[in-house]
C-alpha cells in the first residue's frame, strides 16, 4: 500500500521574506475535497532559496516564551504543552499535515468554510501554494512564518468541518491551531505586518469561535483589526504600506467587518472596526441604482454588516432611540435588493444556493431581531406609542421565529448549524428570546411553540455536535426545554380549568427534557445547580428581555457554579 509522504517534522527558521510563485501553470480545478489531490501535480512553482536567518537565538526565544506565558493563555491556549519546546533556539518546528491530511483538510476548507466565511480572495495562490509543497519545489523550511501560519489556520478550520470522528476532528484542529499561533510567537505581527498574517488571524479568529471560545476570538479580533489600522488599510485612497492593490484592500476590510460585526452583534458591544465600514465598498441596492445586479451572498453579508454598524451604538452602555422607521426602510430595501435563491428557497438551483438562503435568514433576522430587543425592555416603557410598540414587536417576534426556523432547516442540510459559532449562537439565542416571550394563546403561540419544539428535537435526536456546544449555548438549551415544558403545562393546566389563577412558571426537574448522556459529556456540577436554578427562577418576575440577558450570561447565582 502507498504511503503517504510526510512533510514534517521540518526546522524552520523564522525569515522576514515571502516566497511568491512564479507559477504559470493553474493546477486544474475539480469538485469536491479531495480535488486538490487530482490537481497538485500539474503545479509549476520556481523553488525559491532559503533566505538566511538573521534573528538572535536568545532574542527569539525572549519573544516567545513571553508569547506563550502572557498571550497564549488569553487565547485559551496553553503553551506550556507544547511538544516542540527542545526545539533548537530561534527555530520553530513545522507539524504540516502528510500529503492526504494536507489535501483533506483544505478541501474541506476550500468546499465548506471558504463559501461561508469568505476571507481568502486568492484561494487559487494558496493552492498553489500547497501544489508546490507536496511537489517538494518549495520546503517548509523556506516559507515565512506568516504563511505557515496561514496554512496552518487553513487546516485547523478545514479540520472544523471535515467527516472525521469528532475526536480525530478536534485532535486535527487543536494541533493546527496551536501551531499557527505558535509562528505568531516572535511578535512579528508587531513589526513586520502582512496581508498573509491578517488572513491569518482573521481565520485563527473563526476558528477559535469554533472552539467555543469566543471570547478568544474577541481579543484576537481586537488585534486584528488594530493591525489593519496600523497599515493604513481604513483609508482607500492613500495607499496601504502593504502595497495591496485597490481589490485586495477592499476585501481585507470586508473579511475585517464580516468578522468583527457578528461578534460584536453577539457580545452586545459596539464595532471595533467602524473606519473600515467603507460605503464605497458595497455595490448599490438596485432600489437605490435600478441598473446594479442584485445582492449574491457575500455581497448581501457584507451588506448586512454594514447595516448593523448604521443602526447599532458606536459607544458601549449607549442605547439610543432607534428610529424604527428607518431601520425598517433600510432592511426591506435591503431584502428587495437581494438575489432571487436568497429571498425564495425556491428559486435555488443548487446545495450551496439553498445553504446560503437558509444562512442568510439566520444571521438577518438575528440582527433584525436584536436591533428590536429595546422594545422588551422594561426600562423603555412609555418610549413607545402603543402603535410603536405592536409594530416593533410584531417585526421582532416575526424574525425570531425565522430565524430558528432557518437554523433547523440549515442543520438539515449543513454542519454549518452545529459547529460554526456564530450560527449555533445566532440560532440559540433567537430560540431562547422566542421562549421568553409571551404571545398569549392563538395561532400564533402555537406557531412558536411547534418551531420550539421541533429545535429541541431535532437538537436531541442529532447530538453529537451538541456536545461542543460552549456553556452559555447548553444553559440557553436547557432554558428552552424548561420553558417548552413549563408551557404545555400551562396550557394543559388552563384547559382543564380556565378559571384557574395564573402562577409564576415552575419547572421540576422530573418534567425536564431528557438531554443524552453525551451532552458536553459533562457532569458538571453547573449543570445539575441550572436545574435547580431553572426550577426556582421566577421568570414573571422580570422581563423577556431581563431572562434572556441572564441566562446568556454568567450572572446567575454563586452557588450555581457557572
Amino acid at each position: 500500500m502507498h504511503q503517504a509522504r510526510s512533510l514534517g517534522p521540518l526546522l524552520l527558521q523564522p525569515t522576514s521574506g515571502v516566497i511568491k510563485s512564479n507559477s504559470t501553470t493553474s493546477p486544474t480545478r475539480t469538485t469536491g475535497c479531495n480535488g486538490l489531490e487530482s490537481s497538485w501535480q500539474q503545479c509549476n512553482t520556481t523553488q525559491a532559496p532559503p533566505r538566511p536567518d538573521t534573528t538572535q537565538p536568545h532574542v527569539n526565544n525572549e519573544r516567545r516564551t513571553a508569547f506563550e506565558t502572557g498571550i497564549l493563555p488569553l487565547l485559551g491556549m496553553d503553551g506550556a504543552s507544547d511538544g516542540g519546546r527542545g526545539t533548537p533556539a530561534g527555530r520553530l518546528e513545522t507539524t504540516l499535515a502528510v500529503d492526504q491530511d494536507m489535501i483533506s483538510l483544505f478541501g474541506f476548507y476550500r468546499d465548506r468554510v471558504h463559501p461561508f466565511q469568505f476571507v481568502l480572495d486568492d484561494l487559487t495562490e494558496i493552492e498553489k501554494l500547497i501544489c508546490s509543497l507536496l511537489n517538494h519545489e518549495v520546503q517548509a523550511h523556506q516559507m515565512d512564518n506568516h504563511s505557515l501560519c496561514l496554512l496552518h489556520a487553513i487546516m485547523a478550520a478545514g479540520a472544523q468541518f471535515s467527516d472525521l470522528p469528532i475526536a480525530t476532528r478536534l485532535s486535527k484542529s487543536s494541533q493546527n491551531l496551536q501551531s499557527a499561533l505558535k509562528y505568531l510567537g516572535s511578535f512579528d505581527l508587531l513589526w513586520n505586518p502582512s496581508k498573509r498574517l491578517i488572513q491569518a488571524l482573521l481565520i485563527l479568529g473563526h476558528v477559535l469561535q469554533n472552539n467555543m471560545n469566543p471570547r478568544a476570538a474577541w481579543i484576537l479580533g481586537g488585534t486584528t483589526v488594530r493591525v489593519a489600522l496600523s497599515v493604513g488599510l481604513h483609508q482607500p485612497i492613500n495607499h496601504c504600506a502593504l502595497r495591496l492593490s485597490p481589490a485586495e484592500a477592499q476585501q481585507l476590510r470586508l473579511a475585517i467587518v464580516w468578522q468583527d460585526a457578528l461578534l460584536s452583534l453577539a457580545f452586545d458591544r459596539p464595532p471595533a472596526s467602524h473606519e473600515m465600514d467603507l460605503d464605497s465598498d458595497l455595490p448599490a441596492l438596485v432600489l437605490l441604482d435600478p441598473t446594479s445586479q442584485r445582492l449574491d451572498y457575500r455581497q448581501a453579508m457584507n451588506w448586512l454588516c454594514h447595516l448593523s454598524f448604521r443602526h447599532l451604538p458606536r459607544l458601549p452602555q449607549t442605547e439610543p432611540v432607534r428610529n424604527y422607521s428607518r431601520l425598517f426602510h433600510d432592511f426591506d430595501n435591503y431584502e428587495s435588493s437581494l438575489a432571487r435563491h436568497l429571498q425564495d428557497s425556491q428559486s435555488s438551483t443548487s446545495i450551496q444556493e439553498l445553504q446560503e438562503h437558509y444562512s442568510l435568514i439566520v444571521h438577518r433576522y438575528f440582527l433584525l431581531s436584536t436591533l428590536c430587543r429595546p422594545v422588551l425592555s422594561s426600562q423603555n416603557k412609555g418610549t413607545f406609542s402603543e402603535e410603536e410598540s405592536s409594530v416593533i414587536l410584531n417585526r421582532f417576534q416575526g424574525a425570531l421565529k425565522r430565524s430558528v426556523s432557518a437554523f433547523i432547516k440549515l442543520r438539515s442540510i449543513s454542519n454549518l448549524a452545529t459547529r460554526s459559532w456564530a450560527f449555533v449562537h445566532n440560532g440559540l439565542a433567537s430560540a431562547l428570546l422566542l421562549s421568553f416571550i409571551r404571545q398569549g394563546p392563538g395561532a400564533q403561540d402555537q406557531e412558536s411553540q411547534e418551531i420550539l419544539a421541533e429545535l429541541v428535537k431535532t437538537l436531541t435526536e442529532r447530538s453529537d455536535d451538541v456536545g461542543q456546544f460552549s456553556a452559555a449555548h447548553k444553559k440557553a438549551l436547557r432554558a428552552i426545554q424548561a420553558l417548552q415544558r413549563s408551557s404545555v403545562e400551562e396550557t394543559k393546566c388552563q384547559s382543564e380549568n380556565s378559571s384557574q389563577e395564573h402562577h409564576p412558571i415552575a419547572v421540576s426537574s422530573e418534567n425536564m427534557a431528557i438531554l443524552p448522556e453525551h451532552f458536553g459529556n459533562i457532569q458538571e456540577q453547573s449543570m445539575v445547580d441550572l436545574d435547580d436554578w431553572l426550577r426556582d427562577f421566577d421568570f414573571d418576575a422580570f422581563s423577556p428581555l431581563e431572562s434572556y440577558n441572564f441566562i446568556m450570561s454568567d450572572q446567575v447565582p454563586q452557588d450555581s457554579g457557572l
